[in-house]
C-alpha cells in the first residue's frame, strides 16, 4: 500500500506566530486540545515547533512557591521563539506514509510538521493518526447494505 502522506495528515493545523507569547501557546493548545504547535514567521514559514512539554518545563519548579496565576503571568513576558525547538523535523506531503512513521520513531517525535515542496506548512502528522490508521487496516468496518 503506497499511502502519501496529504491523504493522512491534519489539514485544519493550528500554528503560533514566532513572537507570541508563551501564554497565548499554552491556551492554543489547551483550546484545541493537541500537544504541538508548529511555530511560522509572518510569511507563513515553519521556523520552529512547541510543544505542551516545553511550556510545563518553562514554567513548573518544584522549587518555586508560585500560583497558576502567576505562572501564568510570567508566561506572558517570553515569547514562543524563547523556548522553540529551532529547525523541526519535518516531512513533506508527497512522502510515503510509511517513512514518516520511521522518522517519527527514529527520532522519538509525536508529530511531524508537513511541508509542500516550497517549505510551507501544509499539514501535520501525529502518533494518533498512525494509530487510526493501523485501527483501520485492522477491524475494517463492514460495508452497508
Amino acid at each position: 500500500m503506497s499511502l502519501l502522506v496529504k491523504q493522512l495528515m491534519s489539514k485544519q493545523v493550528q500554528s503560533i506566530s514566532i513572537d507570541a507569547t508563551l501564554d497565548s501557546a499554552l491556551k492554543a493548545l489547551n483550546m484545541n486540545s493537541i500537544h504541538r504547535l508548529p511555530v511560522v514567521d509572518k510569511n507563513l514559514n515553519l521556523v520552529g515547533i512547541i510543544t505542551d512539554r516545553d511550556l510545563r518545563l518553562a514554567c513548573d519548579s518544584p522549587f518555586l512557591d508560585e500560583t497558576n496565576q502567576e505562572r501564568m503571568e510570567k508566561l506572558k513576558n517570553h515569547t514562543v521563539q524563547s523556548i522553540m525547538k529551532h529547525n523541526p523535523i519535518t516531512i513533506e506531503d508527497n512522502s510515503l506514509v510509511v517513512d514518516a512513521c520511521k522518522l517519527m520513531r527514529v527520532s522519538n517525535v509525536g508529530g511531524l510538521p508537513v511541508t509542500n515542496r516550497e517549505g510551507k506548512l501544509c499539514g501535520i502528522i501525529t502518533r494518533s493518526d498512525l494509530l487510526d490508521l493501523v485501527i483501520r487496516l485492522l477491524e475494517p468496518v463492514p460495508p452497508q447494505n
